[in-house]
């Protein structure tokens, strides 16, 4: 449903991170088999978007072949060309896993099926890591020592890991609260500005992945607001994600903003808030975008899906079938 450039839910092909120029009946869209997982389970590349595919036959790592895309009752339907690579011509049905897949798909990696060992699962696909049991189990069991904050320690602790940077657990208490927006977070005024950000200027100094800026605005009087930039690039160091975080002091407002890019340009903009009325300030900005001819979509979201480092929007799929 779209009202005006305002989107206020997306299409199940869209939800799938298939790219929005193939979202028609018909479309012809490349599938790779990227690894072999064991026990039929491989992960593939649909259109660009990393899914889990299972099949009853072997396949290679490497193959490649096309496919066209349709829906029926609301699902996601692939169906190979004739004959291509060998794969014979039959429909796949591509398809978010639901509860009983995830908590099967989580627990396979030897992790217990909760929201911290999901939540990690989803930011080690975002930064593109190998699900690793070993390294998953590191994670996890570090993440849950930070009661009240395991999400987002799970995700400072994949950045970490994928940047290759050594740190105590001291430091990462520090680094969540540097980055922590809340107006009852106490920072310590007593250390220095190096003291105080030295796992942050770690992080930042290695350009890949995730830089990340806590902010504050404020006036004659003292702070306003406080908040978190977060700049996520790609291997080639493009910018894909800007996330802004922003916390007003005098009445808990909370406003959330991830900003999607494709070669340097805008696209969408996935918002969200507390306290306030978020659907309103959504239709401000996309008159604002439209008077400059800027072709943006703005799409409303629940808080969860863009806080942090936003990786809650990352699925994992069953491609299902046989190839």
């Amino acid at each position: 449903m779209v009202h005006g450039g305002i989107s206020v839910y997306t299409g199940q092909l869209s939800r799938l991170g298939i790219p929005k120029q193939t979202l028609r009946e018909g479309s012809q869209v490349l599938v790779r088999i990227i690894a072999d997982k064991g026990g039929g389970r491989y992960e593939g590349s649909v259109a660009g978007a990393r899914v889990s595919i299972t099949s009853k036959q072997p396949l290679a790592t490497g193959t490649t072949f096309t496919a066209s895309i349709s829906s029926k009752n609301g699902q996601i339907l692939l169906t190979p060309n004739l004959g291509e690579n060998n794969i014979a011509q039959q429909t796949f049905e591509l398809s978010v896993m639901q509860n009983e897949q995830l908590a099967s798909f989580i627990q396979s990696f030897g992790l217990p099926a909760d929201e911290t060992s999901f939540h990690l699962m989803q930011q080690m696909k975002q930064l593109g890591m190998k699900m690793d049991s070993a390294l998953l189990a590191k994670i996890y069991n570090l993440s849950v020592k930070f009661k009240g904050k395991e999400k987002r320690a799970g995700e400072l602790l994949s950045i970490l890991t994928k940047k290759g940077i050594d740190f105590s657990e001291e430091d990462l208490l520090a680094l969540l609260q540097e980055l922590d927006s809340n107006p009852d977070d106490q920072d310590d005024g007593q250390k220095s500005t190096q003291q105080k950000y030295k796992l942050l200027n770690k992080i930042n100094s290695i350009k890949n992945t995730w830089q990340m800026l806590p902010y504050e605005i404020v006036s004659a009087v003292g702070p306003l607001a406080k908040g978190s930039l977060g700049f996520f690039v790609d291997e080639a160091t493009s910018l894909k994600l800007l996330n802004v975080e922003c916390n007003w002091l005098s009445n808990n407002h909370k406003y959330l903003f991830s900003l999607e890019y494709l070669k340097g340009q805008c696209t969408n903009i996935k918002m969200s808030g507390q306290g306030v009325d978020v659907s309103k300030l959504a239709y401000i900005l996309d008159g604002r975008l439209s008077a400059s001819g800027k072709q943006i979509s703005i799409e409303l979201v629940e808080p969860e899906l863009i806080e942090g480092t936003a990786c809650g929007q990352e699925e994992f799929f069953a491609f299902g079938g046989e190839v």
